[in-house]
């Protein structure tokens, strides 16, 4: 995963005016209006507690990682389990990883002979998973890392802030058609909606522009609608750091992309255009460990309010056992996240961040139609905020009929919590607005 540098160009400085979310193309609305998806990463790996792709060639020898590939035989996998627990926690999409950095492919790909279907195991996990989503109504996506270890014959994958590359096997002109033909597989067999790529920090890449531009054009010509993103780098480390997001706008691709590096950083951001947060149950940790240490639901589900509030989604990872069967902890994490959805979902789904930006983390807003949500994650008895001109109806605690009581003073909304209404994840105040919410301007 890479480390974060934040450039100003991609967020609006909170003291900006004016400004308003752009407005999101249509194959991208269905992505907008999910806001929450499952990551899936899977791997024989987790026998050992060693890192999907990254341990190759550094806690495993390269042969050793290969023969574990080889031998693996997950006879607990269960497709419609997995997609179970990710459409139970209120998720809309599964971005599944079928290739990492290792290029083991977890599908019947006829690009290489590194594959699920060489294994004991010998049946196609992208099938089954595709299949699932469909019966189930989750939209399918799929992770692909542009760089691979197996293919060019790597030592071990290199860091983000390398200097000096081992060479791409046969040349990238060449290697782009073996990239071009798994990702129509992807496409043609497994109908992915939506691309998340990896591990495009070689120069080879990222100093030839045209090699992006050609996948992205390739893969939209095979489906117009298919959306992507992470194609490209704004520029090279400066300092061992990279920017995890771009301006997809003059770029390639369809929405930005940032990953959890353990910090708060991304607090201080607004995107106002579509983007994506990913981030695991069990940070640092992607891929199955014995020693996962978990984050709280309440922290997860903190997590996603503050990103929707920011205009985001959120990428949460699931790491199933080798065997493919799902942890006990994870399931009732899952479930958790889940059962608040299934209340509180109607506020996250189909909305967009603002009017108001965020303020510290323990404020965010949502809206839709002429609804305004105002999310207190710490506790709040009251919150003042900025004035809109648009009348407000009503006020009341969401999914009470609990009122309000509020006031304009000097400019300001003053909101005053009802006394005895509290909530341990976030208390939310729902605003019926007269007009769209979405046509007031953001404000700080």
């Amino acid at each position: 995963m890479l480390t974060l540098l934040l450039f100003a160009n991609l967020s609006i400085a909170l003291a900006q005016k004016k400004e308003r979310n752009l407005k999101v193309k249509n194959e991208v609305k269905w992505f907008t209006d999910a806001r929450f998806g499952m990551f899936i990463h899977w791997t024989p790996l987790g026998a050992v507690n060693q890192e999907i792709g990254w341990s190759w060639g550094r806690e495993l020898a390269a042969a050793d990682y290969q023969k574990m590939c080889k031998e693996w035989n997950p006879t607990k996998f269960d497709a419609d389990e997995w997609v179970r627990i990710a459409k139970n926690a209120g998720m809309k999409y599964i971005v599944f990883v079928p290739k990492h950095h290792d290029g083991f492919s977890l599908w019947d790909t006829k690009a290489t002979d590194f594959n699920i279907m060489n294994t004991p195991y010998a049946q196609d996990v992208c099938k089954q998973l595709s299949e699932a989503c469909e019966k189930q109504g989750i939209i399918f996506c799929t992770y692909y890392s542009i760089a691979d270890l197996h293919q060019n014959e790597w030592s071990k994958m290199c860091w983000v802030e390398d200097t000096v590359f081992e060479p791409v096997k046969g040349g990238m002109d060449a290697y782009l058609e073996f990239v071009k033909k798994q990702c129509a597989e992807l496409i043609q067999k497994y109908h992915t909606k939506n691309f998340w790529f990896d591990g495009f920090w070689h120069s080879e890449w990222y100093d030839n522009p045209k090699y992006r531009k050609e996948l992205s054009d390739y893969l939209k010509s095979l489906d117009a609608n298919i959306i992507m993103s992470r194609l490209q780098m704004p520029s090279k480390p400066v300092g061992g750091q990279w920017d995890d997001g771009w301006d997809f706008e003059k770029n390639v691709g369809d929405y930005h992309s940032r990953e959890d590096h353990g910090g708060k950083e991304w607090e201080n951001l607004y995107y106002k255009g579509p983007w994506e947060f990913c981030s695991s149950v069990a940070y640092p940790n992607y891929s199955y460990n014995s020693n996962m240490k978990f984050k709280t639901a309440k922290e997860l589900i903190q997590t996603m309010v503050k990103i929707a509030g920011r205009n985001g989604n959120y990428l949460l990872d699931m790491a199933p056992r080798p065997d493919g069967s799902v942890d006990d902890t994870q399931k009732r994490l899952f479930s958790e996240i889940g059962d608040w959805m299934k209340t509180y979902g109607e506020t996250i789904y189909q909305t967009e961040g603002g009017p108001y930006l965020p303020l510290k983390g323990d404020f965010v807003s949502t809206r839709k139609n002429n609804k305004i949500y105002l999310h207190l994650l710490s506790g709040q008895t009251s919150i003042t905020l900025p004035a809109f001109d648009n009348k407000i109806l009503s006020a009341k605690i969401f999914q009470t009929a609990a009122k309000v009581k509020f006031k304009k003073e000097n400019g300001k909304f003053i909101f005053a919590v009802p006394a005895n209404y509290k909530n341990e994840n976030d208390l939310i105040i729902e605003l019926t607005i007269k007009g769209a919410a979405a046509d007031i301007a953001l404000m700080e």
